[in-house]
């Protein structure tokens, strides 16, 4: 009996400690679940799919912003000066994006993130500067069924290179005046789409330019900073605009983008995204906004030509004058490829032919780039083409003593 109960005793201590021990086990589990409760990540990152604000790639728009469940951000071009202009009934169907935890997938950057109040005093979240939204006819995650509605809702993405505003334009002169103005730059209120740069700060056009030609900035870029350049590598655009219609031209040295040919600028004094006051100054017009339906800018003025006065020495020679020469006796001219050059030409009697070979006559006469070629009294013009041979020479039709070289460099 004794060792009967001995090894109940035993048997028992050992359930017990068992039960213990188990005891123990459920309540550091129960401990973890309840910290849990407070951070569903036991404080590691969340997974990717959670993340407030996430990029998908989509086959046809590339990278763009959704919410944490994959829902299509957009923005709104009225939002120029970062501030919601979607309220009441547009709020419905357009509903504002907030996440008080912002988290962001890889590629996202929190400085371009931030949160304004809305007028109805709840708050929303900004990307850039634009206020973003969902759109309540997307039923699927991934769907873009908003993008271009209206011509004022653009998918929102990450690498935008320019974007398109609707806004009232505000000119200000050179005397500090504020005028608004409508789209054909007259006193007036009107909502006029334009470009600006991806935060929303305006870009102009300068009345001045040609096609891929800037005619304003300094060699030195003294005056930069009234009217700096946009300096940017085109990405990607709003659909509404045609990508085929920016391209990039050299500016001294610095890439400077171009819209339907016209050089792109920043106004020194809009200080802040919104801004316009660059319509106005010195006045109305001289330097506008540019959109959609922008005429192209203008073709390059052709360059001017060199120009020289050519007589004749009776049959002996031709005398040229101009370009540093005073009756220079049938001199060698070096002409640049590309480059335009008038022969005033008042020698009766001894036609002025442009030549591939060194001969009387009217055979071998070079005639790509030249008109009137021959002529005794006019103007021969000649645009050296450039393709042009290395030698070419002028000569008289009849007289063989009045003839020289034309040197072709590029």
């Amino acid at each position: 009996m004794k060792h009967l109960l001995e090894n109940f005793n035993l048997t028992l201590g050992r359930r017990t400690l068992n039960l213990w021990l188990t005891v123990a086990v459920v309540l550091v589990t129960m401990a973890s679940c309840s910290s849990d409760d407070d951070d569903p990540y036991g404080g590691t990152n969340p997974p990717a799919e959670s993340n407030a604000v996430r990029l998908l790639n989509d086959a046809t728009f590339g990278n763009v912003l959704t919410n944490s469940e994959g829902f299509v951000l957009y923005f709104f071009s009225p939002d120029s000066k970062a501030s919601s202009n979607c309220n009441g009934g547009c709020a419905d169907a357009w509903p504002p994006f907030y996440s008080s935890q912002l988290t962001l997938d890889n590629g996202l950057a929190a400085s371009d993130f931030g949160t304004i109040t809305r007028d109805d005093g709840t708050q929303q979240t900004t990307y850039k500067g634009w206020p973003l939204y969902l759109f309540a006819n997307d039923n699927a995650a991934g769907d873009i069924n908003g993008d271009g509605s209206g011509s004022v809702w653009y998918v929102a993405k990450p690498d935008y290179t320019v974007m398109l505003t609707r806004a009232q334009l505000v000119g200000r002169d050179s005397n500090g005046v504020e005028t608004n103005l409508t789209s054909n730059y007259t006193p007036g209120d009107e909502e006029t789409f334009y470009i600006t740069d991806a935060e929303g700060n305006t870009l102009y056009g300068f009345v001045n330019d040609r096609n891929g030609v800037n005619n304003f900035t300094a060699a030195d870029f003294s005056n930069n900073g009234v009217w700096p350049i946009f300096e940017a590598t085109l990405e990607n655009v709003p659909s509404i605009l045609n990508r085929n219609d920016f391209s990039t031209i050299d500016v001294f040295g610095r890439q400077q983008l171009t819209y339907k040919g016209w050089p792109l600028y920043y106004f020194g004094q809009d200080a802040q995204r919104g801004d316009n006051y660059g319509v106005g100054f010195p006045a109305a017009g001289v330097w506008p906004i540019l959109n959609q339906n922008s005429e192209a800018s203008p073709p390059a003025d052709p360059p001017s030509a060199t120009v020289y006065n050519v007589a004749n020495q009776a049959a002996s020679a031709y005398l040229f004058s101009g370009e540093g020469l005073n009756n220079a006796v049938n001199p060698d001219i070096t002409l640049k490829r590309g480059e335009t050059y008038e022969f005033v030409v008042s020698a009766p009697g001894h036609p002025f032919l442009i030549k591939s070979v060194q001969s009387t006559g009217t055979g071998n006469t070079f005639n790509n780039g030249v008109s009137n070629n021959g002529a005794a009294q006019g103007t021969v013009t000649f645009t050296v083409p450039n393709d042009a041979p290395d030698t070419l020479f002028y000569v008289c039709e009849f007289h063989g003593p009045m003839t020289g070289t034309f040197n072709i460099v590029d």
